[in-house]
């Protein structure tokens, strides 16, 4: 039999050559043979003693955010760098990296503060700086607060006095949107174009009272819970409508000063939940929209999803003795409507929380976050190592997938989710304490973040 097929005369050099060719045969120098590509390893990036708090990807490139763990303190003041690829880039000193959005470029926006005022940075695929523009805004002192004066630092300061973790970015092409607290405790939103010049501004929220108490002991709040109402959520869709998320609880007296500024009451017997606020393209507010979580909550993320928006985080459902009683959320508005179109809980392990979600093309949602943990019933103290949390959540029937992840030494989250190549980056930590863990030793405050791709598995 011979080797090769039989080919006419006048083809068979050709195509046997073709052949070679296409098998990395003959490949000698000066034939035109290109080495086939070396195989591209998959994305793991350890960071240690750093907590990954967000990432975020475009077609070739990923961007994360990543965290010195902080002690517990009045007034919370972030260590945060940026990690570009191979790339690490830290803000200079006296300024505070307080959040990012990556464009599809490649290119990288990042937000700054010290405390009174904002910068914004521009920066290339190599976390080169392209750009530094300081960010004013001199109607911030004016915006209308019931807050006590005691809660205000400076009127005029861009960020409250109790964290500087209250600002937000989002990418709008190669343009950015803006959601900040203000001094006076006012939530604002802004559109920036390319060059951060403001196209407009928007109130969202008037000032409230904001309750600023802390643990009397612990040393870490493994899910930021006593300032989650000082924050600010936010995210910006391709036609450039924003969404701004704010807290509604004892802590964070919304709903009166809401009611009397744009005459919209919350729904009757609300008590804990997110007020969301929808902007158009070009920053009209339409009535915002009320999730009542019906127990104490938090917010962990915002996304656009279509025409809807996607809201998860955590709720205590019950006063358990062992202290299992939270359990994670994920909520589906409808911008337009204004409806709430599914609210399901995530009991997966004990205490569950779920810190950041990404709808799937199937319809569901992939959620991550921490489960396995348990808290004191009365209080803010998490007791327990937790353990990493990735999961499908079918919102439809409200049944939950766990995918099974590896656990480190203590406290796990899961923090960032971003879709790479068919597959999924997971950014977070494996080495995180419990509030009371290291209280005799605060240099344990530690985390071990990670960035790792990730393929789900076929069900």
């Amino acid at each position: 039999m011979p080797l090769y097929p039989r080919f006419a005369p006048a083809l068979a050099l050709p195509v046997l050559l073709a052949m070679l060719s296409a098998c990395g045969g003959g490949g000698a120098a000066g034939t035109g043979h290109t080495p086939l590509p070396a195989p591209v390893e998959p994305v793991s990036v350890a960071l240690p003693g750093l907590a990954v708090l967000k990432a975020r990807a475009s077609a070739d490139h990923w961007v994360a955010m990543a965290g010195t763990p902080r002690a517990i303190a009045d007034v919370t003041i972030p260590e945060r760098r940026l990690r570009i690829g191979a790339a690490t880039w830290q803000p200079p000193a006296g300024w505070r990296l307080v959040d990012f959005a990556l464009h599809p470029s490649g290119e990288t926006s990042a937000v700054l503060s010290d405390g009174a005022t904002l910068r914004l940075v521009r920066l290339d695929r190599r976390g080169q700086v392209l750009a530094q523009v300081p960010f004013t805004d001199p109607l911030v002192a004016s915006d209308p607060t019931d807050a006590d004066a005691g809660e205000i630092r400076e009127r005029a300061a861009l960020a409250p006095w109790k964290s500087r973790d209250a600002v937000r970015l989002a990418p709008v092409g190669e343009e950015v949107a803006l959601a900040l607290r203000g001094g006076g405790n006012a939530v604002v939103a802004y559109r920036l174009d390319g060059a951060y010049r403001p196209r407009w501004r928007t109130l969202v929220e008037p000032g409230i009272y904001l309750d600023a108490q802390r643990p009397t002991s612990g040393s870490f709040d493994p899910f930021e819970g006593m300032e989650n109402h000082w924050q600010v959520f936010m995210d910006a869709d391709v036609q450039g409508r924003v969404a701004v998320g704010v807290a509604i609880s004892s802590r964070a007296e919304l709903g009166p000063a809401h009611a009397r500024h744009f005459g919209e009451a919350l729904p009757v017997g609300m008590v804990d939940g997110v007020l969301v606020t929808v902007l158009a393209a070009d920053g009209r507010r339409s009535p915002a929209i009320a999730l009542d979580n019906r127990d104490k909550a938090e917010l962990h993320t915002l996304r656009w999803w279509g025409d809807t928006l996607l809201l998860a985080g955590r709720v205590r459902t019950g006063r358990t003795a062992d202290g299992s009683g939270w359990d994670g959320y994920v909520a589906r508005l409808h911008a337009g409507s204004r409806q709430v179109l599914a609210y399901r809980l995530a009991d997966v392990d004990r205490g569950d929380a779920i810190l950041d979600a990404v709808p799937l093309a199937d319809g569901r949602v992939l959620v991550a976050g921490a489960a396995g943990y348990t808290q004191n019933p009365g209080g803010e103290s998490v007791l327990d190592a937790s353990l990493p949390l990735l999961a499908r959540v079918d919102l439809a029937t409200g049944a939950v997938r766990r995918i099974p992840l590896a656990a480190g030494p203590r406290g796990n989250q899961v923090r960032g989710l971003a879709p790479w190549h068919g597959n999924w980056l997971l950014g977070g930590s494996d080495n995180l304490p419990a509030t009371h863990t290291e209280d005799a030793d605060p240099a344990r405050v530690t985390a071990d973040g990670y960035l790792r791709e990730t393929a789900l598995p076929a069900e």
